[in-house]
């Protein structure tokens, strides 16, 4: 079941205290509207709140993942990784009836975490800036990113290196204000899709080209591509706050 049913189940932490199934609608978080994509939803966790993570939100999460956050220098990293994760137990725990603080994570080759032990939906995680993308779906591998754009100046040196031909020659002869936008789209499509294949991102970002539509992401295989399973892929941008680019991809 992909969260975002409202239930009043109650469930023992490992603790012993109860554990609310929490209401979705009470969480930090938006869910976002997508046009035609059936057990898939996607949420916008954020901006942290410079008060901290809320005492019902931090408790949910493991001894690691409190000391993990604590390793941020800065605080409003650190707050957002922290409320992140916790909402991301939470929506699991909606969609599996397991207690969010005994939820277990395994990772695959590349990082991607999953779910260990159990079943349940697949899921993905990006933040940048004051914001967090959380996918969850039913049926297929998903992958998200999100970015704030920042202006670096070297969009096109950094297609060069990374990009396609294809997508670099398409970056050339946009003005400065398109071109970090463009750039952006492409990178947050690369990522999410590679997310979604659960590959290496350094390794793969120029097997295959972003063709930017005006409501979806063609992709399109580079002839040396060393992954398959790319036809099948699906993407699409992600509505996000303005100065951000988001995407997500199904495998």
């Amino acid at each position: 079941m992909v969260p975002g049913q409202k239930t009043a189940e109650h469930r023992h932490g490992t603790d012993g205290s109860a554990l609310a199934m929490t209401d979705v609608d009470a969480l930090p978080i938006k869910r976002l509207t997508l046009p035609c994509s059936a057990g898939v939803v996607l949420w916008l966790a954020g901006p942290a709140d410079p008060g901290g993570v809320p005492p019902h939100l931090w408790n949910t999460l493991l001894a690691a993942e409190r000391e993990r956050a604590k390793r941020f220098i800065n605080a409003p990293d650190r707050i957002l990784f922290a409320m992140t994760r916790a909402v991301l137990r939470t929506l699991l725990s909606e969609a599996t009836s397991v207690p969010a603080d005994q939820i277990l994570f395994a990772e695959e080759p590349f990082g991607k975490p999953r779910l260990a032990g159990i079943s349940g939906p697949h899921f993905n995680v990006s933040h940048s800036g004051s914001w967090a993308l959380i996918g969850v779906s039913d049926r297929r591998p998903i992958g998200v990113d999100i970015e704030l754009m920042r202006r670096a100046g070297g969009e096109l040196e950094l297609a060069r290196s990374f990009f396609s031909d294809a997508e670099y020659h398409a970056l050339e002869g946009l003005d400065n204000s398109e071109l970090l936008q463009a750039f952006y789209k492409i990178w947050t499509c690369k990522e999410a899709v590679l997310k979604a294949l659960g590959a290496g991102i350094s390794e793969h970002l120029k097997d295959f080209s972003v063709e930017l539509m005006s409501d979806r992401y063609a992709i399109h295989a580079e002839p040396n591509c060393f992954l398959p399973a790319l036809a099948s892929v699906v993407a699409n941008p992600v509505e996000v706050p303005r100065g951000y680019a988001g995407c997500y991809a199904l495998a």
